[in-house]
């Protein structure tokens, strides 16, 4: 295909490259190249564009979605693009770059499920928010379980019809999804899914595991026998596009494999609200070993203590600890050690000024949540992101998304939470009532990626 056949993305490129040393002209953006100046810069363009490896260290600078659009300039582009290695360099420079924003999922909208961007720093090029998920606009309660370097995993029901679960794998920069086979191993009647995961690391691989895991019940043979239950582990291969029973395990927590697990080290994790039990899956061995547990110094005293956060960003895998549905303001984060030696403080976390800022996220308690006062904090941790200069929790107030810099303790205000639409169309602003807080086991990270899926 000549240039004259895609002149949008060929002006786009050739803006991209002008703009560095000077402002872009008018005359630039229809395209002319009548002036000396523009004859100029379009003999630049067509310098960089015939040489290969100049125009590889080109395209590694440009967001995916124009990179899509670059796809269609020439035969030339479309291989370089589509290339794995350019892929996986590609992707190994968007793991230096800050994670541009979480998709939250609305808690009343199951059936025609809509979603919120919330862009963590200003609004990077190319990234257009998300409301819905355009690839299942004809499925039924279609839910997010999981984000994993930039792939969504999702499920989708139509009980009422009589269908089973559907798992898909969905790339939101390139629109692209993967439906997954049943897997023939599930037994009709005797099997339930307890937690479906992706594990997914593109600087290692282009491919992607799912691990499955699934209760099941065996009826004794004899009636002297009695029945068993126990844990399968399934996992499919995107390489070999196929599913195959990995191992059983014994019994575990019931709150322990609620959720999906956290991909990070080349293994899955799992660990219960309570924090009593945990489970630590090694993709590549297909071994299964207990994760350790935080000591007890390292989390606070009090009654009911559950998960603030657990989830992992740019190699670090964190966990913050609460009392009952509420935080502290004084808190800390947790950090796995790679060797698994133990969790160790990475952040000793102070909001007091936070909580004056915004003092709707004080509640006065008739019953005192802490020993040592008697108010409640509803807020919750949506991540923690990891960075050299200025790392940051990013946290969910009754009605907005605050950034808090862990470096110089300032914060600030980066989304306002659309209200609460219930069912029977009464409008409820989030903090009005106690509903708001199902935010906040739905947050996920979105990252660019050009990953097959």
């Amino acid at each position: 295909m000549n240039k004259s056949s895609s002149p949008p993305a060929y002006v786009q490129f050739r803006m991209m490259l002008s703009c560095k040393n000077r402002r872009t002209t008018t005359d630039e953006i229809s395209g002319e190249t009548n002036s000396p100046e523009n004859s100029s810069s379009s003999s630049a363009v067509n310098n960089i564009a015939s040489n290969s490896d100049l125009l590889r260290q080109v395209l590694l600078c440009l967001p995916v979605k124009s990179l899509f659009i670059f796809k269609s300039v020439s035969k030339q582009w479309l291989s370089i693009i589509s290339d794995p290695h350019f892929i996986h360099n590609h992707c190994f420079r968007n793991c230096s770059l800050p994670i541009p924003g979480l998709l939250l999922s609305k808690p009343w909208s199951s059936i025609n499920p809509e979603f919120e961007f919330v862009f963590l720093d200003e609004k990077p090029m190319g990234i257009v928010p998300y409301k819905t998920l355009p690839f299942a606009k004809d499925s039924i309660d279609i839910k997010i379980l999981q984000s994993c370097n930039g792939l969504f995993c999702c499920s989708s029901s139509n009980l009422s019809a009589g269908k089973s679960t559907t798992y898909y794998i969905y790339n939101p920069s390139t629109n692209h999804y993967n439906i997954l086979p049943r897997s023939k191993f599930q037994e009709r009647g005797s099997y339930y899914v307890c937690s479906v995961s992706l594990a997914f690391d593109p600087l290692k691989s282009p491919y992607y595991e799912v691990v499955l895991i699934g209760w099941v019940y065996r009826k004794p043979i004899h009636p002297n026998i009695n029945e068993t239950v126990n844990y399968q582990i399934e996992m499919y291969s995107s390489k070999s596009a196929s599913w195959s029973v990995s191992r059983n395990i014994s019994v575990v927590p019931n709150d322990t494999l609620s959720r999906s697990g956290v991909f990070w080290n080349g293994s899955l994790h799992w660990i219960s609200t309570s924090i009593e039990s945990s489970l630590c899956f090694d993709i590549n061995r297909e071994l299964v070993k207990p994760m350790p547990l935080p000591s007890q110094s390292l989390i606070p005293d009090g009654r009911d203590r559950r998960i603030g956060y657990f989830g992992e960003c740019k190699g670090h895998m964190h966990l913050t600890v609460g009392c009952g549905p509420f935080m502290s303001t004084h808190f800390n984060v947790l950090e796995m050690e790679v060797d698994y030696t133990g969790w160790n403080v990475k952040y000793r976390v102070v909001l007091d000024t936070f909580a004056v800022a915004y003092p709707e996220v004080s509640r006065y308690a008739d019953m005192q949540v802490w020993d040592l006062s008697p108010y409640r904090y509803e807020f919750y941790v949506l991540l923690v992101e990891e960075d050299e200069e200025s790392p940051k929790l990013v946290l969910m107030t009754p009605d907005k998304v605050i950034s808090y810099n862990l470096k110089d303790m300032s914060f600030k205000k980066i989304h306002d939470l659309a209200p609460i639409i219930h069912e029977e169309n009464s409008t409820i602003r989030p903090g009005e009532n106690s509903t708001w807080y199902l935010w906040r086991s739905n947050a996920y990270q979105y990252i660019e990626t050009l990953a097959c899926v």
